[in-house]
């Protein structure tokens, strides 16, 4: 794998490894209004069997160029997801449980890797997949205050319950009364910023089998991500 793949499929699997944040996680006081606004978010997903979105994410790590993906993402309950890109073309990543796929179009190759249990969703994928269950790993505490008309959009603040030795701290931004999730924030203790945006975040009744479905050429090879990832 030549260096400049490398750091592109680098900066790919950040998006759903651990990241240690900057902040460190301390207790925090939930807000009736961000609980409230969470909970429209929890409800709207459960009232389906799944959901979908446009991706664009942004990864800036000091002293490096910004590295932006974007594509679309495919949710079935409980822990199916797929995000297909078209920066780059025709790659794809699949999530299934804690199991991860990733094909590198540029060189014809899946690459795996089995995520070892965590006790907290930590990761960008695992954390839209956790929706219904944020509540249990998480306080939520909003970062605006004062009254703000439906609409707007609300910065909630996720901290862990537990202490945790890689996630301190993530953002969710939802537009206030609408249970619309718009956005997700992950820093790391270096500076790196991890953010993604959501465009036309929709809940659907059904999502039909073949729509999770990937494929791969033929020639296609696999290899396991080593742990140093």
């Amino acid at each position: 794998m030549n260096s400049a793949l490398r750091r592109t499929v680098f900066a790919f699997l950040t998006a759903l490894l651990p990241v240690s944040l900057f902040l460190t996680a301390a207790p925090a006081e939930e807000s009736p209004s961000s609980r409230h606004e969470l909970s429209l978010l929890v409800s709207k997903v459960k009232t389906g069997e799944g959901f979908r979105a446009h991706f664009t994410q942004t990864l800036a790590a000091p002293g490096t160029p910004k590295t932006r993906s974007s594509g679309s993402l495919l949710y079935r309950a409980p822990g199916l997801m797929i995000l297909r890109y078209t920066n780059p073309e025709g790659q794809w990543l699949k999530l299934d449980g804690n199991r991860m796929d990733l094909y590198v179009p540029q060189n014809r190759q899946v690459l795996t890797r089995t995520i070892r249990k965590h006790r907290i969703p930590e990761t960008p994928a695992i954390l839209l997949a956790s929706i219904p269950q944020i509540s249990h790993w998480f306080f939520v505490k909003p970062i605006e205050s004062g009254s703000v008309p439906d609409g707007t959009p609300l910065s909630i603040v996720l901290i862990p319950r537990h202490p945790d030795p890689h996630l301190a701290q993530a953002t969710l931004t939802l537009r206030k009364g609408t249970g619309q999730l718009t956005r997700l924030l992950f820093m790391e203790q270096n500076g790196t910023r991890l953010s993604i945006r959501l465009d036309g975040f929709t809940v659907l009744s059904r999502v039909p089998a073949g729509d999770l479905h990937v494929t791969v050429p033929p020639g296609t090879t696999a290899a396991k991500i080593p742990g140093a990832f």
